[in-house]
């Protein structure tokens, strides 16, 4: 009894592993981070800056191939759109988006969006909650100088400079912020051949 349910775990596995030939591997330093195989949806930054996602058709040595799938949301129904397929050199790649970042078609091209997703601490992260901070706080100051009639005093003059300077670190912290993994010698895509 134990042979022929042996026999056949052994011939689905060859069935599986057959196949599928190879397989796209996105890498930090010796860690994956995610797999990629064929029908698998993929989505990258090309040396162009340009955005591309879609469902993987086929891997080779050195490519790969995407059919760029776009939906469209309306009322009723949802519209599936489906693309020519496209062929990319694994050193066409620039970037890939961090993990929780959503890459949608819009305005006529795929990008970024930030309105969904789930970006983890996002809204510090990107500096606006500190730029929101600023600017409330700055806010509160002048209309409670307002009310008391005295918008001249070193107090006010300090709290300003301390809502300025939440303003200010909300603007470097989403230049420095980034959504997206640039493939240098840290993060690389490489494709694996079974």
């Amino acid at each position: 009894m134990k042979k022929p349910i042996l026999i056949s775990f052994l011939l689905f596995s060859f069935f599986i592993a057959s196949s599928q030939k190879s397989f796209l591997v996105f890498k930090k330093k010796n860690k994956t981070i995610e797999n990629y195989w064929v029908g698998s949806s993929v989505a990258f930054q090309t040396k162009d800056k340009e955005w591309q996602k879609g469902e993987i058709t086929e891997i080779q040595n050195d490519s790969f191939y995407i059919r760029p799938i776009v939906m469209q949301y309306s009322l009723y129904r949802i519209d599936t759109f489906y693309y020519a397929i496209k062929g990319f050199s694994i050193s066409d790649v620039h970037a890939m988006p961090k993990r929780g970042v959503l890459v949608d078609y819009k305005d006529g091209k795929f990008q970024i969006i930030n309105s969904g997703g789930h970006q983890h601490w996002y809204w510090i992260k990107s500096g606006a909650l500190f730029k929101l901070l600023g600017i409330g706080y700055a806010t509160l100051t002048i209309v409670n100088g307002a009310i008391s009639g005295d918008l001249s005093s070193s107090q006010n003059k300090t709290q300003l400079a301390i809502a300025a300077g939440l303003v200010v670190a909300g603007v470097a912290m989403k230049k420095a912020y980034s959504q997206t993994l640039k493939l240098r010698k840290k993060y690389y895509l490489k494709i694996i051949e079974l």
